[in-house]
């Protein structure tokens, strides 16, 4: 098994030498590659690599550049990205927890997502291969590892329409309904994932989201309760204007900034909105 295992790492590393795949639907997708996606403690990186009918995933010292640990998954899964500035997720903040995503296209019919859910530990098994139908992308993953968050996404007449969704690792199933801002249940979640940041604790994951048209929002999403808010920010911004901007998460505080200082902050409790300058 071994020997088949060193074979696969080999074909992987000579058929994916430049990192890195999206996957061209409507979610930021799923990288192969060297990027991947640190461990909690920064000390590991999870990579994937891609070959005719598997997945290599190895764990790599960050220090050190030596792979600790590999294994060889059937299918073809990524290191998923949570943003279109290259964030990547899919790490438990506990370190218990692996989580990768297969590469999605368009809205059709028939279509089938899948997840391949890891022990991050030294041996990586796979603890469940999540089947899903219809197209549905990786958002978060709570601290444990138990629940995990996907972006449902569907066709309208009008165009692609999306939905938070919790799945319960424990219970092999969708939790019914969809995660909304309860202070606004109606209002559509529309716009482009730009950049993310977590809590220090991985309970909240914080989306900056870019509107074709109106201003840009955060999305806060509450992966310990299930809960989710939504915050507008008081500038008119466009796509192009927020590629530069970042999130940076401090106790009470979610700082969004540029290159040339603070754009805005969020207080995390109230979800005041103080604001210092457009991007």
């Amino acid at each position: 098994m071994r020997i088949r295992l060193l074979a696969v790492l080999a074909l992987a590393l000579l058929a994916a030498a430049p990192a890195a795949s999206g996957d061209g639907g409507p979610a930021p997708g799923a990288i192969t590659g060297w990027d991947g996606v640190l461990a909690a403690n920064g000390n590991i990186r999870y990579v994937a690599f891609t070959t005719p009918g598997w997945t290599t995933v190895a764990a790599v010292d960050v220090e050190g550049g030596r792979a600790i640990e590999y294994r060889a998954i059937r299918g073809f899964y990524g290191v998923p990205l949570v943003a279109y500035d290259g964030t990547t997720g899919g790490v438990s903040a506990d370190g218990s927890t692996l989580v990768l995503a297969s590469f999605t296209g368009p809205v059709q019919s028939g279509q089938v997502s899948r997840f391949a859910v890891l022990r991050a530990d030294r041996h990586l098994k796979t603890r469940k291969i999540v089947t899903l139908r219809g197209l549905f992308s990786f958002d978060a993953v709570s601290p444990t590892g138990r629940m995990l968050y996907l972006i449902e996404y569907r066709q309208s007449d009008a165009a692609v329409t999306y939905r938070v969704r919790a799945y319960d690792t424990a219970r092999g199933k969708l939790v019914p309904g969809s995660i909304v801002d309860r202070r606004e249940p109606d209002k559509q979640m529309q716009g482009s994932p730009v950049t993310r940041a977590s809590s220090q604790d991985g309970v909240w994951a914080y989306t900056l989201y870019a509107r074709p048209a109106g201003k840009p929002f955060v999305h806060a999403l509450d992966t310990r309760h299930a809960r989710a808010f939504c915050i507008d920010l008081p500038w008119r911004a466009d796509q192009q204007s927020l590629q530069n901007v970042k999130l940076t998460a401090a106790g009470r505080t979610l700082v969004i900034h540029d290159g040339a200082g603070r754009l805005a902050a969020v207080n995390t409790k109230s979800w005041k909105v103080k604001s210092y300058r457009r991007p």
